[in-house]
């Protein structure tokens, strides 16, 4: 028993002794020559040349704690920019089971910086070596102090440097701090915001939780959800968008948005296998509101967007940069310099049409299927209702089928194609207007409490042109509109007739007097953007009044005039005619002052020779004959009818001219 006793004191002392040297050995152990051998292990690991600089430390104890200096991984060899990491210091805290398997449980870095970038064939340099054989680096929590991630991506045209900073709260899971500026589709810009714990961000293939506030000059971007970190353009989440005008976030948003006013949008975005959804949105653009949803596939080599988006008011002045003005109310007009430049280029010209050039580039190299709906639609004065459109660009070809509206208590159906392929785009276009009460497009024209009827016609015109100018400048066509019943207010209607005894005695009895309307027709031709009455008709019971002239969309410039017939007679009558010239921008209404000054001399000269016979040229014996209205909305059909047959050939010309021959003779038997 004894000499057990001696056994086990001697195996003890000698176990005490070895693990006292072993101590010692650890204790006094020269940790730093070991940089090298570190280094190269994870050299091995990364496949990338890892370098410690500086001194390497251990502290024994519970935890183990390892400090190292000045430590670099490299970058790839087609980066211009090296290292692709590195940290002036870093602390590794191990327990003993963490030890063993070389997974450090906590891992703090001071002043790191890192790189994290494409080339322009699409490599990433975080994948390093052949990253399906290669074991993965295991480790618990990252905590960074005062860190600088880069991030550049030529695809893009993407360059951005962020501060990176740990924080945690008591009690709170650790985040992590962003503040940064760079470029975007070289579009300089702002970003801040905050993550989860930059130890999420080591599985780069998961989505990581973020929120950021992201500004471009005054255009502003709030993102609350998840970004994948080896493909930062795959994220998904909450989506507030503010700015000046959507056009301005082409590319970044990867569809040719149009010139728009102010917009405040919220949404959930998806990006995902490149394609772009943006859903449930909600939010104005200039005074409309907006929603529905929008989206943009990337992933095939034709883009292609799909939209379905719905107004419950809309204000027409915000789609006017679709026909290239610069939309919004006045103050909105103005708030870019694009929109600026547009704005002041009008101002000064003597030109209202828009005449800014289609992007044709933009239009022919993706596809587009819109759908939109308005509720309620406010046209300058006009009220649209009901509003629904399904606009369809495909292979360069765009096309309205239809643009169907309510107007004032009316129908409007518009179907129009715009072929983008060739060099002048060319256009075609059909409408047809149903039961609009002109009452109210014209309150001005109704007499008071009365109707001014319902009118109805169609339309058919092609043309070519790169502008909505150039498009109207050269427009082939033929339009009619007639309109039966109603009322009209009896004093402007002798006004048409500069009949000055009438006016005065209807404005003795007050003026407020309605005179029934039998019927209002026009039927005109178009050619080389001249539009020319072929009939002009408006027959009531107080007056016959006639239209001749053009309008010439070309030069923009108005030359009609409107010949008036009295049914009544009239002591004093100076019968016009009402001649409107001028320009589409300044339009110059008044009397045709010859005629007025012949008559007006002639009853001069006969008062000088013969006081009785003094009104003799000034009297209206009121005997015009009521329209054939019958006859003449026939012949309005035929001469409608015969565009098409027209364009065609020759002979189907020469039958249209005949037909509007007769029309012409018509009106002239009602003279």
């Amino acid at each position: 028993m004894s000499r057990i006793r001696q056994r086990g004191l001697l195996y003890g002392a000698i176990a005490a002794s070895i693990l006292i040297v072993l101590a010692l050995v650890v204790l006094s152990f020269p940790w730093n020559t070991l940089r090298g051998p570190v280094a190269s292990y994870f050299t091995d690991k990364l496949h990338r040349e890892v370098t410690i600089a500086g001194d390497l430390r251990v502290h024994l104890g519970l935890p183990v704690r390892v400090d190292v200096d000045d430590v670099s991984v490299a970058n790839v060899s087609w980066s211009n920019l090296q290292p692709m990491a590195h940290t002036a210091h870093m602390a590794l805290t191990f327990g003993w089971r963490s030890l063993l398997h070389a997974a450090p449980d906590t891992i703090r870095l001071t002043q790191p910086t890192l790189v994290l970038e494409r080339n322009a064939d699409g490599e990433a340099n975080w994948h390093f070596g052949n990253d399906e054989t290669a074991s993965p680096l295991r480790f618990g929590d990252l905590d960074v102090d005062k860190g600088t991630l880069r991030y550049r991506d030529p695809q893009v045209r993407g360059d951005i440097t962020v501060a990176l900073q740990s924080t945690q709260a008591a009690n709170s899971p650790q985040a992590l701090r962003f503040d940064g500026r760079g470029t975007l589709h070289g579009e300089p810009f702002t970003i801040s915001g905050q993550g989860h714990g930059f130890s999420e961000l080591r599985r780069i293939d998961d989505p990581y939780q973020v929120a950021f506030d992201l500004e471009a000059g005054k255009t502003g971007l709030i993102f609350d959800g998840t970004v994948v970190p080896s493909s930062p353009r795959n994220l998904r989440g909450a989506l507030h968008v503010r700015g000046p005008d959507l056009s301005k976030l082409y590319p970044i948003v990867p569809a040719p948005l149009p010139w728009t006013p102010a917009y405040n949008l919220t949404g959930n975005l998806t990006h995902e296998n490149g394609k772009w959804t943006f859903r449930q949105i909600n939010g104005t653009v200039g005074e409309s509101d907006l929603a529905g949803n929008f989206s943009v596939d990337l992933s095939k080599p034709r883009p292609s967007t799909i939209a379905n988006l719905s107004s419950r008011s809309l204000n027409y002045k915000d789609l006017g940069g679709f026909i290239g003005l610069p939309p919004g109310e006045a103050a909105q007009k103005t708030n870019t310099p694009e929109k600026l430049k547009e704005a002041q280029h009008r101002a000064a010209s003597d030109r209202v049409l828009p005449s800014k050039s289609f992007d044709l580039g933009k239009l022919r190299e993706r596809d587009v299927d819109l759908q939109f709906r308005a509720a309620a639609a406010q046209w300058g004065r006009l009220p649209l209702d009901n509003l629904t459109t399904h606009m369809v660009l495909k292979d360069g070809v765009l096309r309205f089928d239809p643009l169907d509206f309510g107007l004032a208590d009316g129908h409007v159906v518009t179907n129009l194609t715009l072929d983008l392929t060739k060099r002048a785009p060319t256009a075609k276009a059909q409408i047809e207007v149903r039961r609009v009460e002109l009452k109210r497009i014209f309150p001005q024209l109704a007499a008071p409490g009365g109707s001014a009827g319902r009118f109805g016609g169609r339309a058919q015109f092609t043309t070519s042109g790169n502008s909505v100018a150039e498009l109207l400048a050269g427009g082939q066509g033929e339009a009619a509109l007639a309109m039966r019943g109603g009322e009209m207010s009896t004093l402007k209607l002798v006004l048409t007739n500069l009949d000055l005894a009438r006016a005065a005695a209807l404005l003795m009895r007050g003026g407020n007097e309605k005179a029934p309307l039998h019927c209002a027709i026009a039927a005109m031709h178009a050619t080389h953007g001249v539009l020319t009455p072929d009939i002009m008709v408006i027959d009531s019971s107080e007056e016959l009044i006639r239209g001749s002239g053009n309008i010439d969309f070309a030069h923009e410039k108005y030359d009609l005039a409107l010949s008036a017939d009295s049914k009544k007679p009239s002591l004093v009558a100076l019968r016009g005619p009402i001649n409107i010239t001028g320009t589409f921008k300044s339009p110059v209404i008044k009397p045709s002052l010859g005629q007025a000054i012949a008559r007006v001399g002639a009853a001069v000269g006969l008062g000088i020779l013969a006081p009785p016979l003094a009104l003799l040229p000034l009297i209206d014996l009121g005997n015009a004959p009521n329209a054939d209205c019958q006859a003449l909305y026939r012949d309005a059909g035929i001469a409608t009818n015969a565009a098409s047959a027209g364009a065609k050939n020759q002979a189907a010309a020469e039958r249209r001219e005949k037909r509007e021959a007769r029309a012409r003779e018509r009106v002239a038997r009602t003279r």
